[in-house]
């Protein structure tokens, strides 16, 4: 894969501003006209399937710095053969689908040069995680498994829309950047920034427009040494800020099924499965304080 071919995927990528979402509905057109039994494997309702697209187009977008990101795409293969139910035999109906997508969708502006391009990325990226998929143990290949609850339709609604998520987040953000554990891992960041990232990132998971730009929660975190302890403790977090902005606890309940979605994409056993962006680098970790207490009144 050249470098020339990645940034025209990049930058074919990032013209798309809002517009990810119609692409998408011409990619899943596409594919369950090739292989209407690929909808065994891409089940759930158009939020969950826009997303899953989304993400797949954040990571051929990651591309430039594809040697860098190498261990975390093939734990994308592995969590795609063991959650999901893909295999390698599915990878030439998702290309086949994706180029027709983008070809309408750009028309006269989808040059040959371009064309070849996503092939070649495509190419890279798919190499990468059939190889991971052979290597994951058969009694642990899962056949698919999706939740359809877990994609809440009517939640955006109830909590306010895109103002709503924000208030929650502004809370959330303002206790753990004071939290003398979790906060670490903020040093340098900007509360109103991130509030308003994840806000775009969580409109969009409750069913909303897609305006969130940023990668995908396995790439943002791949660096930091996250454990299943910490994201307890910050969903924990996230719940009061729920509640203290005046939510019930079932609305507080359905957004956190909703964030759980994302744990195992971010949550690590050991640092070894840190993934690092660049040569120097090292995995972001934080070792929990003496008599550790939870910045919990901060959320009042």
């Amino acid at each position: 894969m050249s470098t020339a071919h990645r940034q025209l995927v990049k930058a074919n990528i990032e013209s798309l501003g809002s517009n990810i979402d119609k692409l998408s509905q011409l990619f899943y057109r596409e594919l369950f006209h090739i292989d209407i039994n690929l909808k065994n494997v891409f089940p759930g309702n158009v939020v969950f399937l826009n997303r899953k697209f989304a993400n797949m187009l954040a990571t051929f977008k990651n591309t430039a710095h594809l040697e860098k990101i190498t261990a975390s795409v093939e734990k994308m293969g592995e969590r795609h053969s063991l959650r999901y139910g893909v295999s390698p035999d599915h990878f030439a109906s998702v290309e086949q689908a994706l180029l027709l997508a983008l070809r309408q969708y750009f028309g006269e502006n989808f040059s040959p040069a371009l064309d070849a391009a996503w092939q070649s990325v495509f190419a890279e990226v798919s190499a990468i995680m059939k190889v991971a998929m052979a290597n994951t143990p058969l009694d642990e290949a899962s056949s698919g498994h999706y939740d359809e609850t877990t994609y809440d339709s009517g939640l955006l609604a109830e909590v306010g829309g895109k103002d709503g998520i924000l208030r929650v987040h502004q809370r959330f953000y303002a206790v753990i950047f004071k939290d003398p554990w979790l906060g670490k891992f903020f040093w340098g960041k900007h509360e109103d920034v991130l509030a308003e990232k994840q806000s775009q990132f969580m409109v969009a998971a409750f069913g909303g427009e897609n305006m969130y730009r940023g990668d995908t929660p396995a790439f943002v975190h791949m660096h930091m040494f996250i454990t299943d302890e910490m994201s307890d403790l910050r969903q924990a977090m996230l719940k009061q800020a729920i509640l203290d902005e005046g939510f019930s606890e079932s609305v507080a309940e359905r957004w956190l099924k909703v964030d759980d979605s994302f744990r195992s994409s971010i949550v690590k056993q050991s640092i070894d499965e840190c993934v690092l962006k660049c040569l120097g680098q090292v995995p972001v970790t934080a070792e929990k304080p003496i008599a550790y207490r939870p910045a919990w009144k901060s959320l009042k």
